[in-house]
């Protein structure tokens, strides 16, 4: 990723663009406010559902911060917490939001190594996070580097321990998945609810990274589909939508890995991408496309 001060200079994205899936969730009941805008970026937003007796928060953040997300999971008498987002303003945003449930966080985590998810873990005070150790290890350089607040929350964290455990209760399933858009992704499923929470195995109406290995990120996707635990996706980048956009990112990564594969330059891959997906934001995460040219 890059520093706050290249990202404000690029100005990147204008506002979310949602696939079907997500105005379908919307129109269903999503209720989406402003969150208080601090600095020179301008707000994020909450969307929020309840089902279960379970009530969901997804913080997106401003196109400025390529709309990365933060989710929090509201039960009766706690919180989790899934990332932190990038940015000190977004962070405290989220912050905010954690404080307004007027509820402790029982547990936090983070989903994987990119630090659009845990850069701003450091400005989340009071939450110490929770992750396997292989995130924890991919992360430690980069974020002992000096390129980012060091997020001892983070690398201090207890970790995860996957498979199926209870939260006031309701059953919250954790699952490890490698080798898709980061080396190592954390999935939350809360099964009760038919809710999961795919982080950047999705992304929604936004430019996705390159990803360590395609192949199998489709592979791990198809699994996904048939998958009856869930039905609503909470995603890494955008707002939330339906598992009909498992389709959707599989076709977007089909084109990506044809165009990683076939273009003669970077800029021709990223021309590709904008013409086979026009209606896409987030051009910054084209700009990632040379970081895993191999040619």
């Amino acid at each position: 990723m890059t520093t706050s001060s290249e990202i404000s200079r690029r100005a990147l994205l204008r506002g979310a663009t949602l696939t079907v899936g997500a105005a379908a969730l919307l129109r269903a009941g999503f209720t989406p406010r402003a969150a208080r805008a601090q600095d020179a970026l301008p707000a994020g937003t909450v969307h929020s559902f309840a089902t279960g007796g379970v009530r969901f928060y997804t913080y997106v953040s401003p196109g400025q911060a390529v709309h990365v997300t933060s989710h929090i999971v509201e039960f009766d008498d706690q919180l989790l917490v899934v990332d932190a987002t990038m940015l000190p303003p977004t962070a405290q945003e989220v912050s905010a939001l954690i404080a307004a449930t007027g509820k402790p966080v029982g547990m936090a985590v983070i989903s994987h190594e990119h630090p659009d998810h845990w850069g701003g873990a450091s400005f989340i005070e009071g939450v110490e996070y929770a992750t396997l150790p292989e995130i924890r290890e991919g992360l430690r350089g980069e974020a002992t580097g000096g390129n980012w607040p060091e997020p001892t929350n983070v690398l201090n964290g207890p970790d995860v321990t996957l498979g199926m455990t209870e939260m006031s209760g309701v059953p919250v399933e954790f699952r490890h998945y490698e080798n898709t858009e980061a080396p190592h992704m954390l999935v939350t499923v809360l099964p009760e609810q038919k809710v999961a929470i795919v982080q950047d195995l999705v992304y929604n109406g936004v430019y996705f990274a390159p990803g360590t290995d395609r192949a199998n990120w489709i592979a791990t996707l198809e699994s996904l589909r048939d998958d009856p635990a869930f039905e609503t996706l909470l995603v890494g980048h955008g707002l939330p939508t339906s598992r009909g956009d498992l389709d959707t990112a599989i076709a977007y990564i089909k084109v990506l890995d044809d165009a990683m594969t076939n273009a003669a330059t970077p800029d021709d891959a990223a021309a590709q991408l904008k013409a086979a997906f026009p209606g896409y934001t987030g051009d910054f995460l084209l700009g990632l496309i040379p970081e895993y040219w191999s040619r």
